[in-house]
């Protein structure tokens, strides 16, 4: 798969296998993946794989935390939040609820899907050492951003998930994540499920004028 080929291609994975994950295949993608760029060169993530009984205890309690709480919470933005933003969020929204009716799904559960990794049968948190402040986050995106691509190459299918986070307490208490590392990043990662239509969805993307100012170019 040519590099291009594979960013344009490359989509979010709602419906996962059962296949498990070999160990040995997950390493072959962080091996990879550890080449990603960071700021002068700090290579600040701490990468924690779960799979098996603990990826089901994970989902378990974050289900749990989730529904002791009256249900999925209300996300929050700033009063001055770009329209764009909005837009963006709401077209994103909207596309998916449309092909999970098409195809069937529950739309509920699906937007449960988050806190159970969505079926994959690993759970991969990221996360950095406090200490390191404020240049660890571009690191962060980097390596997350480049792992979603290699595993793309490799055949896996991955989800970026950001409402997990909203827990941190329930993480670090399951998987053993010490206080000092900030959780920046959870992604869902397993073999794509060909027969469901939710894995047909492809997020949209702005037109390059909308965002890019041409300096000294004719």
């Amino acid at each position: 798969m040519e590099l291009q080929d594979g960013v344009r291609s490359r989509r979010s994975i709602r419906a996962f296998l059962d296949t498990p994950v070999a160990k040995e295949t997950l390493t072959r993608l962080l091996e990879t993946t550890l080449w990603a760029p960071s700021p002068v060169n700090i290579q600040p993530w701490e990468v924690t794989a779960a799979t098996g009984e603990k990826r089901d205890e994970l989902e378990a309690r974050l289900v749990e935390r989730v529904m002791a709480g009256g249900g999925l919470p209300e996300k929050r933005y700033p009063d001055d939040v770009p329209a764009d933003v909005l837009r963006r969020r709401e077209e994103l929204l909207d596309g998916i609820t449309k092909v999970a009716q098409e195809s069937g799904i529950d739309t509920q559960k699906l937007l449960f899907g988050s806190y159970r990794f969505y079926g994959a049968p690993v759970a991969v948190i990221v996360s950095y050492d406090k200490q390191i402040g404020e240049m660890a986050p571009v690191g962060i995106a980097s390596f997350v951003t480049t792992m979603l691509l290699v595993a793309h190459e490799m055949g896996l299918g991955t989800c970026w998930l950001g409402m997990p986070l909203a827990y941190p307490d329930v993480i670090r208490e399951t998987l053993d994540i010490p206080e000092s590392q900030q959780l920046e990043a959870v992604v869902a990662l397993g073999y794509p499920d060909p027969e469901s239509g939710i894995n047909t969805f492809r997020s949209s993307r702005d037109e390059l004028d909308t965002f890019v100012k041409w300096v000294g170019f004719d």
